[in-house]
């Protein structure tokens, strides 16, 4: 009874605290320790899904220590900053709609909300980005720029519930762009991505 109740014990405390959204065999990873999370640099020979394409050999790179450093410090400084901008440019798209009415209509919303979803982001870059990992990939773009993808894992799955759909609470993925010091969301960025 003892060994069973050890075992599953064990098995609860794996499933809440080791939980990940994606993998990355160890063999392609450095890591580096911060404070309260880690990052993990991914070797360039490790395939992945960049942004909805495959990036070619050629114009991956492992991203430098000092680069994840940099990519994690624009993640502390800019995240509130990118979570805007895409947020704007979802929303300064009027002419593009068909049903221009029910467009300013939810324009005139977002405009409403915008002040709180502003405190919103600034609350997450302060508190919320720290209880998650991030993983550097490092890519050129046409423009021959380094650009690093990272993709956020969390310590622990948390989910939240909208019209009745749970959902797993992730953060977005987002592209550092290492020689304009430019953090985006990922598809959103105002460079080639």
């Amino acid at each position: 009874m003892k060994i069973l109740l050890t075992f599953l014990t064990f098995l609860i405390s794996v499933f809440c605290f080791a939980q990940k959204t994606f993998r990355v065999d160890t063999s392609f990873l450095d890591t580096i320790e911060f404070k309260k999370y880690k990052g993990f640099i991914v070797s360039k020979d490790f395939d992945i899904n960049f942004i909805g394409k495959q990036i070619s050999q050629n114009d991956r790179f492992t991203p430098e220590k000092s680069d994840a450093i940099a990519a994690d410090n624009a993640i502390q400084t800019q995240y509130a900053n990118a979570a805007l901008r895409q947020l704007d440019k979802q929303n300064n798209n009027i002419p593009t709609f068909a049903d221009t009415a029910e467009w300013e209509k939810a324009f005139k919303i977002y405009q409403e909300r915008r002040p709180k979803i502003i405190r919103r982001k600034h609350k997450d870059q302060k508190n919320k980005i720290q209880t998650f990992d991030r993983y550097f990939w490092g890519y050129r773009n046409a423009d021959n720029e380094k650009l690093i993808l990272i993709r956020f894992d969390p310590h622990k799955i948390r989910h939240y519930t909208i019209a009745g759909e749970t959902f797993a609470d992730v953060l977005t993925i987002m592209v550092y762009n290492i020689n304009r010091n430019i953090l985006s969301y990922a598809g959103w960025s105002d460079h080639k991505e």
